[in-house]
């Protein structure tokens, strides 16, 4: 969904800004939206209206509208390393000679199990990378032997723990 009222005057000079990269989407408004929404998702819509500095009615448009056409999704995140628990990334690289029903069937797999948060198709030496979680390491590298038993589409995978997380989901957690 792009944004037509934004003009190239009123592009930010910084071309890696958040409000650079998503310029043609948000305008300035619905940025901050975003932002106060990321924060506090559970904010109420008269303080946002406060916050932006737009009518209450005019913040509730503007959210409905992105959420309606998916662009805003308000969601809980467990922190995982507030919690104690294990996180990885899992690399895939597929056996090149199954079908696409196959790699269909997997990634399916991948996006139905409850400790998989993430399944991403890559390029590179690896094919799929997805995120899994558990109580610990040992348990998450046994999850992802179990998720591969049988399964004749993974030809080689690289477990890559993640110990410390600095920021996640445009959300400060810690400073090094």
């Amino acid at each position: 969904m792009e944004n037509p009222d934004l003009t190239s005057a009123d592009a930010p000079s910084d071309p890696n800004t958040p409000e650079a990269v998503l310029e043609n989407y948000l305008d300035e408004h619905d940025y901050e939206i975003f932002r106060a929404l990321n924060e506090n998702g559970r904010i109420s819509d008269t303080e946002l209206a406060e916050r932006v500095g737009l009518s209450r009615t005019a913040v509730r448009r503007r959210r409905e509208k992105l959420q309606e056409s998916d662009v805003l999704e308000i969601l809980a995140v467990i922190v995982l390393q507030e919690a104690d628990l294990a996180d990885a990334q899992v690399l895939v690289s597929f056996n090149q000679h199954v079908s696409s029903d196959v790699r269909t069937e997997f990634i399916t797999m991948l996006i139905d199990e409850g400790l998989v948060y993430n399944t991403s198709s890559c390029l590179g030496e690896y094919d799929l990378v997805f995120s899994a979680w558990h109580t610990d390491l040992n348990a998450l590298k046994e999850y992802v032997w179990d998720l591969f038993d049988g399964e004749e589409i993974v030809d080689d995978y690289t477990i890559i723990p993640l110990l410390k997380t600095w920021k996640a989901w445009d959300k400060e957690l810690d400073r090094p």
